[in-house]
């Protein structure tokens, strides 16, 4: 997975500039490319990074030329504050003719989404290891590799990764910056995981995970893949532990249909066969019914993205949907790096939108705040777009989960009666026992005291003997 957030370095202009500067070369007539630049630079300069961005993408359409240093460190700046989302839209060409490596970034992440990766690796090797936003780019490089199942430059770039964003995060002083580097090499440490997981190298990939602090923004999402590689070293006590700290009530945001499969599943390796069957039992109760009003309600509102915004706007305000279902997956999209790196961009852009309509009455103005207007209805259109993505992929989870559900209850169903035809009682009467317990040089045994403590998720383990 590469990162959701992209980074850009605020350098400060030689010169000084003003939005009333800007105001008098504007009232001077129509713009041409080069009245265009005076006018962007002047505004960025002071700091009106999201009523310029339509004036910005019409520069790049009609612009054929590399930008010059100064419009590049524009650039930058503006889109440290607005996102790369609003200039995704721009044509792949237009794209193309920028030598600027935030456009390259932005290239490459358009190649990537479409399965173009050696052309998307092509764009993002051109962009030099000194550039602000390189950890991220070797991120993204890492995710390329991955996807080509070139396994060793995966693992070798988010190690670079890794190196490149802690570096960095020596370098600058902007809390947000260092925040955005942290959750990038994060991501990244679980890509080496990651990858190691992917080659089978499983005993490798439990210890990387460990490195993900609990208090990362990544680490809850990164729970349920430890518990995966628990299952895969065969150490199913520790994965039902790992899969039981999402029961902690500050997970409740959590909306994660797999974990109960994963769950059913261990039991049945266990040979826990009536565990199994009251989890697959308790997971039809509880959401068979839900997931088909959550269907019903998608294929109800189609592609309205402006009624899944406000559906979220609604929620953000503390009114529940009509669905409990809806209100618990908004919860989890909610969480996402993503979404609020777009509700970010989304407020600053209504903060700037606010502080141009205090001002005096000009053409500048007027043209500005139509700017502003058209991206504050491009921001919302791209949050509804990224909430319906998010309940859209939240069903095809729960529909995935019930597939493995139904099989599971098959074989437990299968595996019961054959039970009955076997004439030893495997069962003791005791279920646990310490000695039943697995740790590796990274794990400490510690006694669970009957509630959850911040400190403690993700480490419990249970204790239970197989009866297979």
């Amino acid at each position: 997975m590469f990162s959701k957030y992209f980074l850009f370095l605020i350098i400060s202009f030689p010169v000084l500039a003003s939005y009333e500067g800007a105001d008098r070369a504007y009232g001077k007539g129509s713009i041409a490319l080069s009245g265009y630049r005076r006018t962007m630079l002047e505004l960025v300069k002071d700091g009106h990074y999201f009523s310029v961005v339509p004036w910005m993408k019409d520069y790049l359409v009609k612009n054929n030329s590399t930008l010059d240093g100064e419009l590049e460190t524009a650039l930058d700046n503006m889109l440290y504050m607005t996102g790369v989302k609003p200039f995704e839209s721009l044509p792949e060409e237009v794209l193309r003719h920028s030598r600027s490596g935030n456009i390259r970034y932005i290239l490459a992440k358009r190649l990537m989404k479409r399965g173009r990766y050696e052309e998307a690796l092509k764009e993002l090797s051109a962009i030099s290891t000194s550039h602000s936003a390189y950890p991220f780019v070797a991120n993204m490089k890492a995710a390329l590799y991955s996807h080509l199942e070139r396994t060793k430059e995966a693992e070798a770039q988010f190690k670079e990764c890794v190196e490149s964003s802690d570096s960095r995060m020596r370098k600058v002083e902007n809390p947000s910056q260092k925040e955005q580097l942290e959750v990038n090499r994060d991501y990244c440490i679980a890509g080496i995981a990651r990858t190691q997981f992917a080659r089978q190298d499983y005993a490798k990939a439990e210890l990387n995970y460990l490195d993900i602090p609990k208090d990362s923004f990544v680490w809850p999402e990164i729970l349920f893949e430890e518990a995966w590689t628990s299952y895969y070293v065969k150490n199913y006590n520790r994965t039902l532990g790992k899969l039981v700290s999402y029961k902690a009530p500050v997970f409740d945001f959590i909306f994660k249909p797999e974990v109960e499969v994963l769950k059913a599943l261990t039991y049945m390796k266990m040979c826990l066969y009536d565990d199994a069957k009251k989890t697959v039992d308790d997971f039809y109760t509880d959401l068979l019914n839900p997931s088909r009003e959550l269907r019903n309600y998608l294929v109800g509102n189609g592609k309205n993205y402006r009624r899944y915004y406000d559906l979220m706007a609604a929620h953000e305000d503390g009114k529940n949907s009509e669905l409990p279902i809806v209100d618990s997956v908004l919860k989890s999209v909610r969480k996402d790096g993503a979404y609020i790196e777009l509700k970010s961009a989304l407020t600053g852009a209504i903060t700037e939108y606010n502080a141009l309509r205090k001002k005096s009455n000009s053409s500048l103005r007027s043209n500005l705040i139509k700017n502003i207007q058209t991206l504050l209805d491009e921001y919302r259109t791209i949050i509804g777009a990224y909430v319906r993505a998010g309940l859209v992929g939240k069903y095809s989870e729960l529909y995935t989960a019930f597939q493995g559900m139904s099989y599971i209850k098959l074989e437990v169903l299968a595996q019961r009666k054959e039970q009955l035809y076997r004439t030893e009682d495997s069962s003791s009467g005791k279920r646990g026992d310490v000695k039943y317990i697995e740790r590796n040089d990274k794990q400490y045994f510690w006694n669970f005291n009957g509630e959850f403590w911040a400190d403690e998720l993700g480490d419990y383990v249970f204790a239970l003997r197989s009866e297979c």
